[in-house]
């Protein structure tokens, strides 16, 4: 199964599709959508729409996971970032795929073994999980945190969908 990992920004979004099968992780796809920081939010909106659609026509993912919002001190941030994560829950609803929701803390805890790890050590361990292919493409694309926080978010989801208790809602 693929699962579409995304950690969402207006300027960047991180994403990341990973192949789940059985107890291996493989990525096959990561990147980042970097609309225009001179655009208009409708238009920054309009492209993490559109480029979250094309992404999910393309691998087919069998769930899309996306970090929730957590509290911080800039009311106006937080509310450009919710209208950054509806048009990618937009995107995802319009093509049917289910949306599982993961706070940060439950995304480091799945990936490193603690929920206030750094980002350092969310790197190290999606590096970890991940293997050499995922170390190698991060490393050529030269990508920022975003993309390494997308697949953590993927690595959490397949996590959750593949305990017993998570699936069970308990």
């Amino acid at each position: 199964m693929n699962l579409l990992g995304l950690d969402p920004g207006s300027l960047r979004t991180g994403w990341g599709v990973v192949a789940h099968e059985g107890s291996s992780l493989r990525v096959l796809d990561v990147g980042v959508v970097r609309p225009g920081a001179a655009e208009p939010l409708p238009t920054r909106l309009a492209t993490l729409h559109a480029e979250v659609t094309r992404i999910v026509a393309l691998y087919a993912p069998e769930a899309v996971a996306i970090e929730s919002v957590f509290h911080g001190p800039n009311t106006r941030a937080l509310v450009v970032l919710g209208q950054a994560r509806g048009a990618i829950l937009a995107a995802a609803g319009a093509r049917g795929v289910p949306v599982l929701e993961l706070s940060p803390a439950e995304v480091k805890k799945s990936v490193t073994g603690r929920g206030a790890a750094t980002k350092e050590q969310v790197a190290h361990m999606v590096g970890v999980l991940l293997g050499a292919q995922a170390r190698t493409l991060l490393a050529a694309a030269r990508l920022p945190a975003d993309a390494t926080d997308a697949l953590a978010v993927a690595i959490a989801a397949a996590h959750r969908r593949t305990h017993p208790l998570a699936r069970a809602g308990g």
